[in-house]
């Protein structure tokens, strides 16, 4: 049964790659613990010491933190009224939204990856989808 569950999400993620017409060749791995367990850190890595990871989506276009889309709605917390005075009320005007208010004008990937070298950074990550399920890619999901 364990095996069973874990082959559906891949079986998913299959079906909607070829709907989007994504060809994703072959690694040397599939979806199975075994086929795991041949990995290996590749030495770069056990040396890098230093990395970044990009956290960057819709939710910093407000520049209210990183949980944003989620404390907008605790009446509590100081980003349900900052929301208020900046978009209205979150009955009419709720993070979806805000989603379009995400333009990336002044994104500049280049100086950035000077910047993070300059820091000493040996790797970088971006990251693809974060928990408001916004793709930081061409998605026909999120246009």
């Amino acid at each position: 049964m364990g095996l069973l569950a874990g082959a559906i999400p891949a079986a998913r993620r299959a079906a909607a790659q070829q709907a989007a017409g994504l060809e994703i060749q072959k690694g040397p791995f599939v979806g199975t613990r075994d086929s795991l367990k041949a990995y290996r850190v590749p030495e770069w890595f056990r040396d890098a010491k230093f990395g970044i990871w990009a956290h960057w989506g819709p939710r910093s276009a407000p520049e209210q933190g990183d949980w944003y889309a989620r404390r907008m709605y605790i009446e509590s917390d100081p980003a349900y009224k900052w929301h208020q005075q900046h978009f209205g009320h979150q009955s009419k005007v709720g993070f979806k939204d805000v989603i379009p208010t995400f333009k990336g004008e002044k994104f500049d990937p280049e100086h950035l990856m000077d910047l993070y070298q300059k820091a000493g950074a040996k790797y970088f990550f971006s990251m693809g989808v974060h928990h408001d399920n916004f793709d930081m890619w061409n998605s026909k999901h999120t246009r």
